[in-house]
């Protein structure tokens, strides 16, 4: 519990972030891409390498999740990942099927910023973080392998597959972006 009100804390108090933001145009992908990779790189610097997002993951999950930042929740509340609300006290938007509550923020990149700390933290997500860590330490990123361990991130049992179309065509089409 101290470690998410920590996490929470440096997303909410950090100035860079709180005043770091982005904006796109609703069939603008190529500044889209870009504001969300900036926003996780500048994220990126305040953690230790075995904490960090890959730029291109963060990216193509942010895709698939707000449909090129096209859907409501991307547009009304900077949530890009499909993070749910469980507190009725912080800021939500309701979905318009069932009765699931979104994270509701202030920028865009409290919404990165919140969706490494979602993958640094919640117990879904152990084995992606083991594997980043064994990757880490090798020096070697395989981006596949830890789409792998994300089956719990969407209920969508084809989410995977989709996230590696997302990220192979990222890859292709944002060479200089992914590949400097």
């Amino acid at each position: 519990m101290l470690k998410e009100l920590c996490a929470t804390l440096l997303v909410l108090c950090n100035p860079i972030l709180s005043g770091f933001d982005f904006d796109y145009e609703k069939n603008d992908r190529d500044r889209f891409v870009q504001g969300i990779a900036e926003c996780t790189v500048k994220y990126n610097t305040f953690l230790p390498p075995f904490e960090r997002a890959v730029v291109v993951l963060s990216v193509a999950q942010a895709i698939i999740e707000s449909d090129w930042g096209t859907s409501r929740f991307a547009k009304e509340a900077n949530n890009f990942y499909g993070v749910i609300q469980t507190d009725r006290t912080e800021p939500y938007i309701k979905s318009l099927k069932g009765n699931a509550l979104l994270k509701k923020y202030g920028n865009k990149c409290e919404s990165v910023a919140d969706y490494v700390e979602l993958l640094n933290n919640s117990s879904f997500f152990k084995e992606y973080r083991d594997l980043r860590t064994k990757q880490v330490l090798v020096e070697e990123v395989d981006i596949f392998a830890l789409i792998n361990t994300l089956d719990s991130y969407a209920k969508d049992p084809k989410y995977q597959a989709k996230l590696k179309d997302v990220v192979n065509s990222l890859l292709e089409d944002y060479t200089l972006l992914f590949n400097p």
